[in-house]
């Protein structure tokens, strides 16, 4: 039977298999194709040693499985031995740190360029009071920052940010291009990839990236604007016979943590989104279906919510940035805190492409493709 070999792999690192599909009869038709496949390889550094275990065991730790969640306990476990392995050797931390700088760079264009076209459409001083409610998981130093920012172009008449626009998205444009690339040179160390898309289409991905990041911040501006009056609203629609029986009083007397916590839910979704979106469209390669993208960005979303909490308290109660750094203690703070995100970002990129390495099944869009023609090296792989 012909094996299977990927191309830059040594041939050493394929374990062939070890046990005649024909000697288990016990087995079922999907098993035996899979112990007959000979497509598992073993694992970087020896961590996954699969040569003293029946290939049997691959059906049990989740390699024909169609969706991540369908994975059982034994392949999760596997899973993370794999990415925390590739925390080393994909130099997450210097990753991470090249996208920090980036993004501090780009913080300021990005606030512009997100109030003028927020302007456009809405009322935007509406955009001030909504900045409250995510100083929770912003460090104080960011948070003034951006709020001073916003303060000052609030203070432009209506003309100048019309023409700050287009001033704005240019400088934009060329400050995220450096923060893009050292987003998704990031993404496609993560995913093991090589930079193949031209010139053009590789500028192209950064702007539309930068774009629909601006337009989620738009839209979950908005929605944050009209949550109170919606609050407020509902029981205006509800007849009062049947008040108590939707528990509409219960709404009205409750409106503020109503609106928090439809605050916090409204954030969460498109942040889910965002980096689900970035995760899908971000790496050199084909489109993983949406799915396979969803398990990093949910790890993400949650890792980066409580980091970013858990050093805003540190940077409010124990450290002080102004001291050790003096006049640049604000722009120090603002660094950690864009590493703590970036940090969080290729971690869920590091778990997206360990949990399709772990698969054997096609984990790309379109029809279903052998290994070898999926045109993504986490698809066409196991590990």
């Amino acid at each position: 039977m012909q094996q299977i070999m990927p191309e830059n792999q040594p041939e050493s690192s394929f374990i062939p298999s070890e046990i005649p599909p024909e000697t288990l009869p016990e087995t079922s038709a999907e098993e035996r194709e899979l112990l007959a496949s000979g497509l598992v390889q073993q694992g970087p550094a020896g961590n996954f040693p699969n040569r003293q275990q029946p290939f049997l065991q691959a059906v049990h730790q989740g390699y024909r499985v169609a969706f991540p969640w369908q994975i059982p306990f034994s392949g999760w476990k596997r899973v993370a031995r794999m990415v925390f392995h590739n925390l080393g050797s994909d130099q997450t931390g210097l990753s991470a740190a090249g996208c920090a700088f980036y993004g501090t760079l780009s913080l300021i264009p990005s606030i512009s360029a997100l109030i003028s076209l927020y302007g456009l459409l809405f009322d935007p001083y509406t955009v001030e009071p909504q900045l409250e409610k995510m100083r929770i998981i912003m460090p104080n130093s960011l948070y003034q920052m951006i709020s001073q920012q916003i303060h000052n172009l609030l203070e432009q008449p209506h003309s100048t940010l019309t023409f700050n626009l287009f001033f704005s998205f240019m400088v934009t444009l060329w400050a995220a291009s450096a923060g893009t690339k050292s987003i998704l040179s990031a993404l496609n160390i993560a995913y093991q990839e090589e930079e193949h898309r031209s010139f053009l289409h590789y500028q192209m991905t950064g702007l539309l990236m930068t774009i629909g990041s601006l337009l989620i911040a738009i839209l979950t501006l908005a929605l944050l604007v009209a949550l109170p009056a919606m609050v407020h609203y509902l029981p205006l629609t509800v007849p009062y016979q049947l008040r108590k029986s939707f528990g509409v009083d219960f709404i009205e007397q409750s409106s503020d943590l109503f609106v928090r916590m439809g605050s916090l839910c409204i954030l969460a979704v498109f942040v889910l989104f965002a980096f689900s979106f970035v995760f899908r469209y971000g790496p050199s390669r084909r489109k993983a279906k949406w799915r396979w993208v969803i398990p990093g960005a949910l790890f993400t979303m949650i890792l980066w919510g409580l980091s970013s909490y858990a050093f805003s308290i540190y940077v409010g109660r124990m450290a002080n940035y102004t001291t050790t750094y003096g006049p640049l203690g604000t722009v120090a703070g603002v660094m950690m805190w864009f590493y703590v995100t970036a940090y969080a970002v290729v971690l869920g990129a590091e778990l997206n492409a360990a949990l399709e390495l772990h698969v054997n099944t096609d984990t790309t869009q379109g029809e279903d493709r052998p290994m070898g023609k999926r045109q993504a090296y986490v698809a066409d792989h196991v590990v």
